[in-house]
């Protein structure tokens, strides 16, 4: 759970990226989680270069070897374990009556920033003995939602019972011109809280927390090592989508498992107006990629056997001249103005914010994910992931294995992602 840093295209030497995220963990789990997102390469992923051409032949007998539910088998017959948390709401330390003092935060961006902003103001909230008051969610757009609207306002509040006193809002003239706004690094531990937000909050008894990753040369005792039991709680636990807007998100997994015999689907998260096939190329150590495009990736699920008629969902908002070399390859290639032109759903999904959630949804719920570009949001769909037991998470990378399970994101492989710290067998 990381807000993305600068970004930038070179990488810290040629050695197996595995490796050294390996060695990383072992020092410290959170300065590598805000460490991942300040670089453009897949972190924990040996990316090599896949030539890019624009023609992609079809090899018939290499792409009907396998069905989508045997590649998905294979690459979770290793990883893809049943996980619960390690601790529940009654294992927390509980807290007494409701305090009139008040924390409150920025919710701001796309649904890979909410997880973090939501649980930090949980961990502030708690260490202060404040109430937490919900705020309205302001998107890369501008626009505007009140909590409730997108999240599942009940069932956060019924979960954090004990744990923290949540209210819905509190309009008063009193609170918002006492209000204070604090940037607080995520995760940030009782003595950095106390020291450095403790004074302004006596003062001022309300606080808005402004959420933000330190970088590495951050000091000692500052932040948490590894996630904290109330950002675990909060993060796989509380914070889950209203129940209207989840079932738009229901929708369309139904509508996309209806084009499959076996119901299954993969979900590539690209996004042309985002990504851009300038920013795909070779970097300064030659053979690694920070992100991929819809050719290569087609490429790459052929080269692992990936049928022709698998179904695809791409986040990209609509279909357009970059994805053809996709469709040519896997004509069952859909873009969320396919899926919603096949029934209808209302409105609700119609502005920005909504479209990032549903993405963001249904590329934690799909069968296989196949991330085209590191970063943020690729980071808490694998921790979605590994807290349903999803493992098959594909990285597009030309080793000479052509097999799925040896394209398993690292993240899973050695189970180097943060979300482990909050999950037993």
């Amino acid at each position: 759970m990381v807000v993305l840093g600068p970004e930038h295209d070179t990488f810290k030497g040629v050695m197996d990226v595995r490796e050294v995220m390996g060695a990383l963990l072992t020092f410290s789990m959170f300065v590598m989680l805000g460490n991942m997102v300040k670089r453009d390469h897949f972190d924990g992923d040996v990316l090599l270069d896949v030539p890019v051409t624009s023609n992609v032949g079809l090899d018939v007998k290499r792409s009907t070897r396998h069905k989508l539910t045997q590649l998905a088998n294979e690459a979770s017959a290793n990883y893809g374990q049943q996980l619960k948390l390690c601790f529940n709401g009654s294992a927390l330390p509980k807290v007494g009556g409701q305090s009139k003092r008040i924390v409150t935060f920025s919710l701001t961006d796309g649904p890979e920033y909410h997880v973090s902003q939501v649980a930090n103001a949980v961990l502030v909230a708690k260490h202060l003995g404040a109430t937490l008051v919900l705020p309205k969610i302001i998107g890369n757009k501008g626009e505007k939602r009140g909590f409730e609207e997108i999240y599942d306002a009940e069932r956060f509040i019924s979960s954090m019972s004990g744990v923290v006193q949540v209210e819905r809002r509190l309009h008063t003239d009193t609170f918002m011109q006492k209000l204070v706004s604090v940037k607080v690094p995520y995760n940030a531990n009782h003595d950095y809280i106390m020291t450095n937000v403790g004074p302004l909050f006596q003062a001022t008894q309300y606080v808005r927390v402004i959420t933000y990753f330190p970088s590495l040369t951050m000091g000692e005792g500052k932040v948490d090592k590894a996630m904290n039991p109330y950002s675990c709680w909060t993060a796989f636990e509380a914070l889950r989508l209203n129940p209207e807007l989840q079932e738009v998100v229901d929708s369309i997994v139904r509508r996309l498992r209806s084009h499959e015999p076996d119901g299954q689907f993969v979900a590539v998260d690209y996004k042309g107006e985002m990504l851009g096939t300038s920013s795909c190329g070779s970097s300064a150590n030659k053979g690694m990629k920070s992100c991929y495009t819809p050719v290569e990736i087609a490429q790459f699920l052929q080269r692992i056997g990936y049928p022709r008629y698998s179904t695809i969902y791409v986040t990209q908002s609509k279909p357009d001249h970059s994805l053809l070399s996709l469709k040519d390859l896997y004509p069952k290639t859909f873009t969320k103005e396919d899926i919603m032109q096949e029934g209808d759903i209302g409105g609700l999904a119609n502005s920005k914010l909504e479209q990032e959630i549903i993405d963001f949804h249904l590329c934690s719920v799909s069968d296989v994910f196949v991330p085209a570009k590191s970063g943020l949001f690729y980071a808490n769909v694998v921790g979605n992931r590994i807290a349903s037991g999803k493992a098959d998470v594909l990285v597009p990378a030309q080793i000479t294995s052509n097999l799925a399970q040896d394209h398993v994101s690292s993240y899973i492989s050695k189970r180097n992602h943060p979300a482990y710290a909050c999950f037993c067998q």
